[in-house]
């Protein structure tokens, strides 16, 4: 992949899941100053995902499974990734399960969710099969620049309906407490950093590649401080915390002179496409994980049975409610995601530092 393709998988990634749950956890918890927690949050991965670069830039030739090998030993190593293949195979099931809830509200009311599940799984295995990575990045190349720009300008298209007093009064009614449990219950859904330990090896220029990701990352967090003030700013922070696809809302609410009015019409299929691009990439890094994991090197064949395992577990937990209201789960927002975004990386980054450093001392 090239460092433009890299920017668009990233960016694309990073929105998807952020138009998904952070602002709606955010305003839930601290209100009007949801989009300060929101700030927080975006401070953060930015944090994590420069932690995980440094990380791939010690380790340029591998992927995740072969490196945190290298640094743990295989026991431990293994373990480890067993946890990032968990994340997401978590995450490819929440986003599925989301498009097709989603898909079923706005579009396909009679249809049954199980065909929607079907066809989008079936789409995203058999683009996975086909082309592996590089046909995901070219589409993704193909979609970021017009799905991004829709996502940006759709903020400023109701101005009408906008009143800055809706976002006041500013931390007074929030307080520190409010607004650091809105960055705790939110930042772990804004990005994942955790899938470039995988697509790094991939990039053709490792440093324009550093350069891309970053870039998508912040505009990404970018993009979800905007959202959030804009949200606050047309519904306030009592209706925003209760609407179920808060980017979606927004678009219900442009209307110009009357007469440039549904652009919901422009937002669905290209947010459908943007989900595919996430669940695609999710489903080629853990199904290219795990053949390295198990010494199984047919990785197409572990992609269809992972999108028939993700379609199960779906089905599954729909019917199962502590399965389906894990999002808030203390051990997850508090330790399990913190680790794994942040805690893992930082101690690879200091053993690979340790490694490097032994070497040269060993070569002098």
């Amino acid at each position: 992949m090239s460092g433009y393709q890299m920017f668009w998988l990233i960016s694309i990634s990073s929105l998807i899941v952020f138009s998904f749950l952070p602002m709606h956890l955010a305003v839930e918890q601290a209100r009007q100053d949801g989009w300060i927690s929101i700030l927080l949050g975006g401070m953060i991965m930015l944090a994590a995902t420069w932690i995980t670069l440094r990380v791939c830039m010690q380790n340029k030739d591998k992927t995740l499974v072969g490196f945190v090998r290298d640094l743990l030993g295989t026991v431990l190593g293994k373990i480890i990734v067993s946890f990032y293949f968990l994340l997401w195979f978590t995450q490819m099931a929440t986003i599925v399960r989301g498009m097709a809830e989603f898909q079923n509200l706005v579009m396909l009311h009679n249809t049954p969710m199980v065909l929607i599940l079907v066809c989008m799984l079936f789409l995203v295995a058999y683009a996975v099969h086909k082309g592996g990575i590089t046909a995901v990045s070219r589409c993704a190349e193909m979609i970021g620049p017009l799905f991004v720009l829709l996502l940006y300008v759709q903020l400023f298209l109701n101005p009408q309906d906008m009143d800055v007093k809706r976002v006041l009064p500013i931390y007074a009614d929030s307080g520190w407490p409010a607004i650091l449990t809105g960055t705790l219950h939110s930042f772990n859904y804004m990005v994942d950093p955790s899938i470039v330990l995988m697509l790094f090896f991939f990039a053709e220029n490792k440093r324009a590649a550093s350069r891309a990701i970053m870039w998508g990352t912040a505009i990404s967090m970018l993009w979800g401080v905007l959202a959030t003030l804009v949200l606050v700013f047309v519904t306030g922070p009592h209706i925003a915390a209760e609407l179920v696809v808060p980017v979606y809302s927004l678009t219900k609410f442009v209307s110009i002179l009357n007469f440039v009015q549904n652009i919901d019409a422009f937002y669905i299929p290209f947010w459908l496409l943007g989900a595919f691009i996430k669940l695609s990439v999710c489903l080629f890094i853990l199904s290219y994980g795990l053949s390295e994991w198990t010494g199984f090197q047919n990785w197409r064949l572990i992609a269809w049975l992972a999108a028939v395992a993700c379609l199960a577990f779906v089905l599954f937990s729909a019917h199962r409610i502590e399965l389906s209201n894990t999002l808030k789960n203390a051990y997850l927002i508090g330790l399990a995601y913190p680790s794994l975004y942040i805690a893992l990386p930082l101690i690879l980054w200091m053993l690979g530092s340790l490694r490097r450093r032994r070497k040269t001392a060993n070569a002098a």
